[in-house]
Order: C-alpha cells, then structure tokens, then sequence
C-alpha cells in the first residue's frame, strides 16, 4: 500500500491529460444528459395525430371536438366519414387515434339512453396508448359532466326535462396491435435491436484501427484495392451479424413466445439493410480513427443514445424538431420501425420500403465516406513514399 499516493496521483494524471480519456469521463455525460434534457422537454407525449370520425353531426359532437382540440394531448388532422376509413389511416400510420362519435349520440343523451363514444388506439408504442386512453377519459368525462349541459341548457335546448333525463356518456376504447399492454410485446424488440447494433458497431469501428496499432495497414492500403479490403472487412462482421439476429429473434419469438403478426423473412431483410447500414457507419469510422480507443469512443458516441432518440419509445411528435431530427439521422431508428411494423402490426414490405431505402442510403453515405478516407490515406501514404525515396 505504500505505493498507493504515487500510483494513485499518477491515474488522476493521465484521467486530466489524455484528452479522449478526459472526453470519455467529463464531455460525454454532459452531453448525453443535455440530450435527453431536451428529448423529454415535453414532459408528456403531446399532440397525437387523431382522426375523428362524426356520424351525430350534432351540437354534442361538436363540443367533444372542440374539447379533443383544446387538450394538448391530440391534434385532431382529420375527420372522415366512416370508421372503416378511419381504421385505415390508423393501420398505415397516419394517425394513432381514431375518434368514433356514433349516429345520435345527442338524441340517445337528452333521451337518457345508452350513450358513448369509442376510441380506437395503435397500442405498438405503450407511450402513446397509455397517454391516450387517460387523456380521452378525462375529455369525455369532462364533457359529459358538465360542459356540454351547461352550453346547451343556455341556450334552452334542453330545459330542465333534458337535465333531469340526463344520464351522460359512456367511453370506451379498443386497443390495436398489443390489446394486452404486455411490456414483453413493446419493449424487447427495440432492446434486441440496440444491443445487436452495439455489438456490431464496436467490432466493425476496430476493425482498421488494430491494423493501425499494429503497423500493417499501410502494407494493406499499399497492396489491395478499396473494395477488396471493404469487402474483406465487411463480410464476416455482417454474416455475424446476420446470424446474430437471426437467433436472438429466434430466441425472443419461439422460446419465449412473444406474439407477432407478420413474415419473419421480411424482417431479416430489414435486418439485412439495418447490418449493411451500421457496418458502413462503423468501417468509415474505423477509417478515420488513429486508434481503437478513438473508434470505440466514436461509435458509441452513436450507438448508445440510439434507442431513446428512435422514437420506440418517446414519439418524434412530442420531441423539440432539432432532437427529432438527429433521432431520424440514426439506422436503428427505420430498424425498430421496421421490426413494429412486421412483426406488432403484422405488415409486409410495402410498409417497410421507406426503412429499407434509408438505411441503402445510409450504406453508401457510409461507404463513400469510407472512399473518401481511402484515397486520403493512400495518397498520404503515396506521399510520404515518394518523399522517403528522394531522401
């Protein structure tokens, strides 16, 4: 122990002059913590996009609207006839909620008869379903209670015959694609996911560094074409990757028998896309790192805020546009939508077309950044030969 204050003052040292040591213990947390200062800034999940559906056409049904409205909870964007179309817009994603105000609805209240409304809720993201049925509750019970009476007793539509045959109405809700509220259903997916990208990002980010900290990379660079080593460095991280998924999903569906509804095929595709997409990030990374610690650091520095910035869990809806966008800028983010999509709501590729085109995109961003690197190091290396060879 008598070499403790020495070997002691010498750590703290190194943790103050290392600059991506300092980086990774000081810089990061902040950051991170500012991130996610910003990405629950809401507080709550706000403004859902609702479709309503209004068979009553009545004075009532106007008043649920326009209480619907106020609260922050719902952006009422659409109203249509039926609710077969509203089921439609609510199974392509264009809205969360459907409410169904039914054909005389005013008659049924004033009359004393068995009234209610229905709201039909996505319950893929828990987030929002849990929001939404006690937030259309509190709506409807308000309305119910007091502020349609009073409007329309004003306005003498009622008189005291209504009042006294008031009776209220009745809510009710169906919930689409977890009806259960199982966590199971919600959550693992998105962890699958996340650990299946980390695990790829950090192999693929090392992968040119350890050539660098070994002093054969230039011989490497010297020797083959880009493609060759691409190609070389690629393939067997995502056939890895590739059975990885394969088996964790594997493992959550049939051993643990998690429900899902669509082509366990079409999600390997979009898991396919997701590997091509995290391994270009990572090989560009690799490339411009000087060592593996940089590259480790770099990946992360992507790959742990993935999941909560994808929108799984907190909806882009109810984050501030900046954060938003960085959340969509991420390959996880078209994965996680593609996997609930496929396998919660039981949808084919049509669904999924945008996810796959982004993350093809992101693979040859990837790849092209990547390029860049190449010829930089090679005529870098090119360089420094020629000037060896003067000397």
């Amino acid at each position: 122990m008598h070499n403790f204050p020495r070997l002691f003052w010498t750590e703290w040292q190194k943790l103050f002059t290392n600059k991506t040591i300092r980086s990774i213990v000081f810089i990061v947390p902040l950051m991170y913590l500012t991130l996610f200062g910003f990405l629950y800034g809401e507080k709550k999940v706000m403004h859902i996009p609702t479709v309503m559906v209004d068979a009553d056409q009545s004075e009532l049904s106007r008043e649920l609207y326009r209480a619907f409205e106020v609260d922050q909870t719902f952006r009422i964007n659409t109203i249509v006839g039926t609710e077969d179309e509203a089921m439609k817009l609510i199974d392509q994603g264009e809205a969360n909620i459907a409410l169904i105000i039914p054909p005389d609805l005013e008659k049924n209240v004033k009359a004393g008869r068995e009234a209610e409304v229905l709201t039909v809720i996505d319950g893929s993201n828990m987030m929002i379903s849990n929001t939404a049925v006690r937030s259309a509750s509190t709506v409807v019970k308000t309305v119910s209670a007091g502020a349609t009476l009073k409007k329309l007793e004003a306005n003498g539509d009622w008189g005291e015959a209504g009042k006294n045959l008031y009776t209220g109405i009745d809510y009710r809700y169906r919930v689409l694609y977890n009806p259960t509220f199982s966590y199971m259903s919600f959550m693992v997916f998105g962890l699958a996911g996340t650990v299946l990208q980390q695990v790829l990002f950090l192999g693929i980010a090392i992968s040119v560094t350890q050539q660098k900290e070994e002093g054969t990379w230039g011989q490497t660079l010297a020797n083959n074409s880009f493609w060759a080593i691409t190609a070389s460095k690629m393939l067997p991280y995502f056939l890895a990757g590739t059975l990885n998924m394969f088996l964790g999903f594997t493992l959550l569906l049939k051993v643990f028998g998690i429900p899902y509804y669509g082509s366990t095929v079409h999600l390997m595709l979009v898991a396919s896309a997701f590997n091509l997409a995290v391994l270009a990030i990572g090989y560009a990374i690799s490339f411009f790192s000087k060592d593996q610690l940089q590259a480790t650091q770099t990946a992360m520095l992507i790959a742990v805020p993935s999941f909560m910035l994808s929108g799984f869990t907190w909806p882009f809806m109810s984050m501030p546009t900046v954060v938003a966008a960085i959340g969509k800028s991420l390959p996880l983010t078209y994965f996680l939508h593609g996997t609930r999509e496929i396998l919660n709501k039981g949808h084919g590729l049509p669904a999924v077309s945008s996810d796959l085109l982004v993350l093809c995109l992101m693979t040859v961003l990837g790849l092209f950044a990547a390029y860049v690197f190449y010829l930089l190091q090679t005529r870098k290396k090119a360089a420094a030969t020629s000037e060896s060879a003067a000397v």
